[in-house]
């Protein structure tokens, strides 16, 4: 059943499915999902993407009554937890800001945060001038997004489809991003491998979060969700 939620005007799309219910005596447990292609995405008013099917699986298996509610990024997502309007969301890597408010499921898939950078880019990753001058760009609001800034690297972010669009066409020398989902966006316009080099930065965890608020009222969920999360 598709369904209809205005998270105190935080979004201006949002969109819930509700599924079969089959835990009683508990809260639903309401979970949001922002767009990141391959894994999370919404098609036709249908939730699709390579983490949806593993989650479902564990939701189900748990025997836990849920709804998921698509909020278009991870700042709004974070927001809506606080505000207590969902309950968590997925999938997600480890951040210092969310951990104030939610607790982190196993790894659902690992993957890395990586630099894809033009081969015609006229500075080299490890050189100052890099850092000072290169153009870069990252996905707005993700974790991969604030690490750079953190780094000192002037970023320019940008949601996924348009950073893909300005690297292709030269407006940025290099991207720091998840590499399954930049690598999609870029594989999706055919543009070609050759013409760029991806460099590993660091391996992550993308899990599901939980809040505390909810964990409060129903403390054994995180682990019964655990239990039946097969990490690939």
């Amino acid at each position: 059943m598709m369904m209809h939620l205005n998270i105190q005007q935080l979004v201006p799309l949002v969109t819930c499915l509700m599924f079969s219910a089959f835990s009683y005596g508990q809260d639903v447990l309401r979970l949001g999902i922002p767009i990141l292609k391959p894994f999370t995405y919404i098609e036709d008013g249908v939730f699709k993407g390579t983490a949806v099917t593993p989650v479902k699986q564990a939701l189900e298996n748990s025997d836990l009554k849920y709804e998921w509610v698509f909020i278009e990024n991870y700042s709004l997502l974070l927001k809506a937890v606080r505000s207590n309007t969902i309950d968590g969301f997925f999938v997600a890597t480890k951040n210092v800001e969310r951990d104030k408010y939610a607790r982190f499921s196993k790894p659902v898939f690992m993957d890395h945060y990586s630099w894809f950078i033009l081969k015609n880019a006229p500075y080299e990753l490890d050189s100052s001038d890099f850092k000072l001058n290169a153009r870069i760009g990252a996905i707005l609001k993700t974790n991969s997004h604030r690490l750079t800034i953190r780094r000192g690297y002037q970023v320019y972010g940008q949601p996924s489809e348009l950073l893909a669009q300005q690297f292709i066409s030269g407006t940025l020398d290099a991207v720091f991003a998840t590499q399954a989902s930049f690598g999609y966006e870029l594989n999706t316009i055919n543009f070609p491998k050759k013409k760029y080099t991806i460099v590993q930065d660091s391996e992550r965890p993308f899990g599901i979060y939980i809040s505390k608020k909810y964990l409060g009222r129903h403390p054994n969920t995180l682990d019964k969700i655990n239990q039946h999360i097969i990490t690939e």
